[in-house]
């Protein structure tokens, strides 16, 4: 059995066709969890059109879950459940394409090393852009690609494959602290220092959509606009979460280096805000 945790919200017709190509699987043995994070319109009724019953579980937020806190909150019903060590779990963000051998070929590699966590290999059709994971200096505070000479050490939860013993082990997310972006890092870094391998093959691939979707930069077109973005949850560059995921991740030797950088990033924008009207 295949567990899919899969986060939505207000992305109808998107989901709908995840939905769609799920239906379309040569192997029938999974289950979707719908995690409802408040959902406006009819993502949900979609689905149940296309799914039945039987293959298909729906939990609802409220709106503020976010990425992480959609995840734990499947994360924490599949603990309350008698889920066997031996299932799958699999994460997906809504926007993933696959063939209907996806599911069957994730199964067969995840046979192959079943103490690893597999992230689906992603081809971005616009850019040609092939997506192996990360690979984190928490050093030097970088990420690079990964590339099949260089392995990721940490993976993204766009197509996360896992046997349910290595997911139930895990701990969960930390939406507190980490409710969005970086979370994923932090999830597969935290699975990788115990022990988990963390692998891409090939064989196990999905069409992905690699184009922005967050708040990428600093706004410095006022003060007010400046101050809602950079604390919002879409925001990639959010001081208070790249804070977080410097305690959580990086060697604690390396706080009084990191901490200071990133604050000073958020500083010198402010910085910019404050000096533009003066410039005008």
């Amino acid at each position: 059995m295949i567990h899919i945790l899969l986060p939505v919200h207000n992305r109808a017709q998107v989901t709908e066709a995840l939905a769609a190509a799920l239906a379309q699987q040569d192997i029938g043995d999974y289950r979707l969890l719908l995690i409802d994070d408040g959902c406006r319109d009819d993502t949900v009724a979609r689905v149940q059109a296309v799914l039945p019953a039987s293959r298909l579980q729906v939990l609802t937020g409220d709106g503020n879950l976010w990425w992480a806190g959609a995840l734990q909150l499947g994360h924490d019903a599949l603990l309350s459940e008698p889920v066997d060590d031996d299932d799958a779990v699999l994460i997906l963000n809504d926007d993933v394409e696959f063939e209907p051998d996806f599911l069957r070929t994730g199964l067969a590699v995840l046979r192959a090393y079943p103490d690893a966590a597999m992230q689906a290999v992603g081809h971005d059709r616009v850019t040609g852009t092939v997506d192996r994971g990360a690979v984190a200096d928490l050093i030097a505070l970088s990420f690079e690609a990964a590339t099949p000479q260089r392995p990721a050490n940490c993976l993204a939860t766009r197509g996360l494959l896992m046997r349910a013993a290595t997911f139930k082990r895990s701990g969960g997310f930390r939406p507190r602290w980490l409710p969005h972006y970086l979370s994923d890092y932090e999830f597969t870094l935290r699975l990788r220092a115990q022990g988990t391998p963390l692998l891409c093959d090939d064989r196990f691939r999905a069409v992905v959509r690699l184009e922005l979707t967050g708040l990428e930069s600093y706004r410095t077109d006022g003060w007010s606009a400046f101050w809602n973005e950079a604390f919002s949850n879409r925001a990639k560059h959010n001081p208070l979460h790249w804070s977080a995921f410097v305690v959580m991740a990086c060697p604690w030797w390396t706080w009084p280096l990191h901490l200071p950088r990133v604050w000073l990033g958020f500083a010198r924008a402010a910085l910019r805000v404050a000096l533009r009207p003066a410039r005008a």
